[in-house]
């Protein structure tokens, strides 16, 4: 039997993001700390790959980008004063047409998991 999403009401912070995966997994309160460890070692992989200077692509979620910002200059407001801004790693976050359109839809039961093989556009054989 397939388990209805745990609902959302708030703001997701890490600590509401482990409760709702706990939840989702149908494990008990005192039994999270197995999803923490995996929660915390996703981020974990995403900032090393983002840090070592590769991009990291999540099927229908979005794309991080990790790229090389060039040296700028840039204008204090306050006192019109040039600063220089060094070369610099930034990353940036694409996000997939399949959330997009999710968020676009207000879709509360969201889910981007892929379609089993032969099933249709909406999931159904």
């Amino acid at each position: 039997m397939k388990r209805k999403p745990t609902r959302i009401t708030q703001r997701l912070t890490t600590t509401t993001l482990i409760d709702v995966v706990a939840a989702d997994l149908g494990t008990k309160p005192t039994g999270q700390a197995p999803v923490h460890d995996t929660v915390m070692a996703t981020f974990d992989a995403i900032a090393r790959a983002n840090a070592s200077g590769h991009d990291v692509a999540v099927t229908n979620f979005g794309t991080w980008f990790s790229y090389r910002a060039k040296a700028v200059t840039r204008r204090n407001p306050q006192n019109d004063e040039p600063i220089p801004v060094p070369a610099h790693q930034a990353v940036r976050f694409r996000v997939s047409p399949t959330l997009a359109e999710l968020v676009r839809r207000r879709d509360r039961n969201a889910s981007i998991r892929k379609a089993p093989k032969g099933a249709g556009k909406d999931g159904a054989k």
